[in-house]
């Protein structure tokens, strides 16, 4: 089971070649010493290593035999499995094999003329890998199977101390990529050497299961209230017992030297150890990988990626754009550089939502690629992706991960859904790790720093988007007649989605003051963000609703898929008093296209002439494509502005709108189908732009290549009038609280019948356009 082991320890410490033996002569009888018993070992035969003969039989080590142990334990290295940081999953409770002698044979080769601590990492490194490749292949099949790992006498043996605790190292350290966490049973002595981490009083050997059960439910009492916030460090899964409760059976015998002569005291404390694993199992589960940095959680692989490990590796394009990120992290990494990380769900099983994600983190990669260019400003960018799971249900861990393994962490963005889980992380981000920050579409006004303000809920947050309540406004400038008095408002008062609440107030003040000639609000609570639950029942009594009163108009405040279902109940549900609807809705509904078929399409058609209505869809997303050109065309052919210049916000946006095709042209589809229609290519890609030129600025107010995050998060507000981020989507003018001045917004909206979603025009929340003597500049009272 572990021929490494055994090989490497016959080499490193039993073998003794004869000086005047032949090389053949030297490779049989390390054969023949690996076969044979182990000096210095107890004769028990469940801790017996195998031959090691045929890993001998290999010419490639046999060859270099003569020259060292080097060529050897490269060979074991790398035989029959790939070396990895540490054990893998799955391995089933047993014993240690063997053990290595309390001193080193009076006469070695040359290859055993390393340092004592080399011959003992020599010797860890080949037990690591034994486990990594004996379990690695069948990992899934052993899930339930954990390995306890028992080490005898330990405290007085220095090979295995070193091997204790290179293992607590590795579990309680630094390396989160191992796939699996054992429980590691030490034995002790008076007067042995103590752990390096996880020292703790030895229990008794009879106490041993209740030592595991009390060791394990204090880690999850740890991690629970780390997960409110706390910093009290996981406590250690070391457990030591002591079996000095049995008479020593060879009194008088050296302190240090004392083997565990009876083989039921080595059997007895694996019973025991047996018996703990039942309880440590129930009580603490550790995650496998499912990538590079990436663990399993539940249905869900977390954590975070510089590229190697893939999420959603399934999904078309996925792989690609994750391997171009690996790429450019791995070009900048010899030179200094910032890291900023992606903090965005990253796995769905809707396949519109699928998209969204692919669509956000190629974005986030192009804007790297342009900010790593050889003309481009610095730093450059190391770029990770980290995922809080979903509705950012496991945001603690993944940010706690993120900064462990990000020392160049300089910014986090992303933020991309407004529920109250993504509001902690963003607090902790901001307050408790004190990064800076650059959110997307959470677009509820409770994301936002209020303006004039001393003390603001988020310090160091800039945001690429408007909030829900300037996205109505700017609707409603666009059209002041959807501001009418025949409206409805549907909202979804689902706890804990700031988004919907958000959108509810901005359509609630849209239509204060107005005539009554509506309908009462109509209230619904969904399950969550993609689940329907018992929605489409109250959608059909809504309809019914609507359909008796005034409104031709109606306010919906939810998310795009119960917008999805609730109309097609309009357009489905009998009503010979209305010939149409039109739905009125926040920026969520940028995936409605991708959600609709060719089915549902059709029924938005209605059938006025039999008492169906047709239903069309109107909202206000943060960006598309062809916005500028457009707006740009338009401006030139209004005969007002004959023989001027279009303004710079044009200009400027339609050239970084160029820039942007023109990199995915360059990659010739080498990070998957780059879809722009939905905006979130552009929005992501705008979110790490702007990180970006935050960087180079504080580059610029530092005079260091690579800023501190307190320059930075100083440096965000200042990002206008010269200093403006001329993003694809248009300008982003932040002001001195991190907000966007003015930001323009795409209004669309999608005809019944349609194919496609069909592009108005360009939308403000002020009203109106930038003019020319306020470009970019932001107002006293923004």
């Amino acid at each position: 089971m572990f021929p490494r082991f055994a090989a490497a320890r016959t080499a490193l410490y039993e073998w003794q070649p004869v000086a005047t033996q032949s090389h053949p002569r030297q490779i049989g009888d390390l054969k023949a010493d690996q076969g044979g018993d182990h000096r210095g070992t107890p004769a028990d035969p469940a801790r017996a290593a195998p031959p090691a003969e045929p890993l001998l039989d290999v010419p490639y080590v046999s060859e270099r035999m003569g020259g060292g142990l080097v060529g050897l334990l490269l060979k074991s290295s790398t035989h029959s499995g790939s070396r990895t940081t540490g054990p893998s999953a799955g391995t089933a409770p047993g014993a240690f094999p063997g053990s290595a002698p309390s001193r080193p044979p009076a006469k070695s080769w040359n290859g055993c003329a390393a340092s004592p601590r080399r011959r003992k990492l020599l010797l860890v490194e080949a037990l690591l890998a034994d486990i990594d490749a004996h379990y690695g292949v069948v990992r899934r099949l052993n899930r339930a199977r954990r390995p306890v790992l028992l080490l005898p006498d330990v405290d007085t043996v220095d090979a295995r101390r070193v091997i204790r605790d290179r293992l607590m190292e590795a579990y309680d350290g630094e390396s989160r990529a191992l796939r699996v966490y054992p429980v590691v049973v030490t034995t002790s002595q008076p007067g042995g050497d103590t752990p390096t981490e996880g020292a703790k009083p030895a229990a008794a050997s009879a106490a041993l299961t209740e030592a595991i059960e009390e060791r394990f439910g204090e880690r999850v009492r740890v991690a629970e209230e780390r997960s409110r916030g706390g910093r009290t460090p996981l406590p250690s899964r070391l457990v030591q017992v002591t079996l000095d409760d049995a008479p020593d059976p060879q009194p008088g015998r050296r302190p240090g030297r004392r083997i565990l002569g009876p083989v039921t005291a080595v059997v007895t404390a694996l019973a025991l150890a047996a018996a703990g694993l039942g309880t440590y199992y129930g009580f603490f589960r550790e995650p496998e990988s499912c990538g590079n940095g990436l663990q399993v959680h539940g249905e869900e692989c977390l954590g975070v990626s510089d590229g190697r490990g893939v999420f959603m590796p399934g999904y078309d394009g996925m792989p690609e754009v994750f391997a171009w990120i690996a790429e450019q992290n791995k070009a900048v990494a010899a030179a200094k550089h910032a890291t900023v990380a992606l903090l965005i769900p990253m796995e769905s099983d809707n396949p519109a939502v699928r998209r969204q994600i692919l669509s956000e983190i190629q974005g986030a990669y192009l804007a790297q690629a342009g900010a790593n260019g050889v003309d481009s400003a610095k730093p450059p960018i190391r770029l990770v992706l980290a995922n809080p799971g979903k509705g950012y249900g496991e945001w603690r861990s993944t940010v706690d991960q993120l900064q462990r393994r990000e020392p160049d962490l300089r910014a986090v963005v992303g933020f991309n859904l407004s529920v109250t889980k993504t509001k902690e992380a963003l607090a902790y981000v901001t307050n408790t790790l004190k990064l800076p920050a650059v959110a997307s579409v959470v677009t509820a006004d409770d994301f936002s720093n209020p303006e004039g303000k001393e003390t603001v809920p988020f310090p160091g947050l800039a945001r690429a988007v408007s909030t829900t309540k300037d996205q109505a406004r700017a609707l409603l400038a666009f059209d002041p007649q959807l501001a009418g008095a025949e409206t409805a408002l549907v909202t979804d008062d689902r706890p804990g989605d700031d988004c919907n609440r958000s959108l509810r107030d901005a359509f609630a003040e849209a239509g204060a003051g107005k005539a009554q000639g509506g309908v009462q609000d109509m209230r619904f609570e969904s399950p969550d963000v993609e689940e329907a639950g018992v929605t489409p029942n109250e959608f059909e009594d809504f309809a019914g609703n609507i359909c008796r009163s005034n409104a031709h108009v109606i306010y919906f405040a939810g998310r795009a898929l119960h917008l999805k279902l609730f109309v097609n109940k309009l357009a489905t549900t009998y009503c010979r008093e209305k010939k149409s609807y039109t739905v009125i809705t926040g920026s969520d509904a940028s995936t409605l296209d991708q959600r609709l078929d060719d089915r549902h399409r059709a029924l938005l058609q209605g059938d006025p002439g039999s008492g169906k209505p047709s239903v069309t869809i109107r909202y206000a997303a943060p960006a598309h494509p062809d916005a500028w050109s457009i707006e740009l065309r338009k401006w030139q052919q209004d005969p007002k502005h004959k023989g001027q210049q279009p303004p710079l916000y044009l200009r400027e946006a339609e050239d970084a709108m160029d820039t942007l095709r023109q990199s995915i042209t360059d990659q010739a589809g080498t990070i998957g189908d780059v879809y722009l229609d939905d905006g979130r290519t552009i929005v992501t890609y705008d979110v790490v732009l702007t990180a970006s030129r935050a960087l180079a600025r504080a580059v610029h107010t530092s005079g260091r290549e690579v800023p501190s995050a307190d320059r930075i998060r100083k440096d965000l507000g200042k990002l206008n009038a010269d200093l403006r981020v001329r993003g694809a989507g248009g300008w982003i003018c932040l002001t001195n609280a991190g907000n966007p001045y003015n930001k323009a917004l795409s209004v669309f909206h999608l005809e019944p019948g349609s194919k496609r979603l069909t592009f108005e025009g360009v939308a403000w929340p002020t009203g109106r356009a930038p003019a020319r003597e306020d470009d970019c500049v932001i107002p006293a009272h923004p």
